[in-house]
């Protein structure tokens, strides 16, 4: 299941400027279409006649279905997954996680384990994948790390490692549709990783 062209851009089309109705109509559709006929039930010509735009300004917009679902999803993070300041380190992950976990519960858990199987097929795909979703949602936990590693909650030396283990159980359960996704489980790997970036030691522990 791959998507040609798609590696061919990384930006949006050029042209006029885009009307955020459009838009947003575009993304309702996604939606709604994945949510009733999965995955597989999504065409362009179905994102077309459910949003009420013609089939010529969806292909204006996107070069295939898969960048009408990134897009998509890329809008769902920006609504609904926040990049929290608590105050502390353990807060900020168990908000961040609860809140990504709550979303997987969605159509937003089909469309992301449909385009990790697609990126599988085509590299360039995947490459696109990571830099318009993945890659934004590490950069919030980096954003996180940073203030904890100012407040001195964090000492492990790497933060990619820290947030290969924020995301790597929850796309590890969710494409092997394991049904662990809930609250008390993100709280609980909010912990664990609290834990390892205090370099194993927990509340009230410092630098010093």
């Amino acid at each position: 299941m791959s998507t040609p062209g798609v590696g061919s851009r990384v930006g949006p089309m050029t042209g006029r400027p885009r009307d955020p109705a459009v838009d947003a109509a575009i993304r309702a559709a996604v939606t709604e279409i994945v949510e009733r006929d999965g995955y597989r039930g999504l065409s362009m010509e179905g994102i077309a006649a459910v949003s009420g735009v013609s089939k010529q300004t969806v292909y204006r917009r996107y070069r295939s279905k898969g960048e009408v679902v990134l897009d998509t999803l890329g809008g769902i993070a920006a609504t609904r997954l926040p990049t929290p300041d608590t105050g502390s380190l353990l807060g900020d992950l168990t908000v961040l996680l609860t809140a990504t976990f709550e979303a997987q519960r969605t159509v937003s858990g089909t469309l992301n384990r449909a385009l990790a199987a697609e990126a599988l097929q085509d590299p360039e795909f995947g490459a696109l994948l990571w830099e318009r979703l993945i890659k934004v949602r590490r950069e919030a936990v980096r954003e996180l790390l940073a203030r904890g590693r100012e407040r001195g909650e964090v000492v492990h030396p790497n933060d990619d490692h820290l947030i290969d283990l924020v995301f790597g159980p929850m796309w590890y359960r969710l494409l092997f549709d394991v049904p662990s996704l809930t609250w008390d489980y993100a709280a609980e790997l909010a912990r664990s990783v609290t834990l390892v970036a205090r370099g194993g030691k927990g509340p009230g522990h410092s630098r010093n």
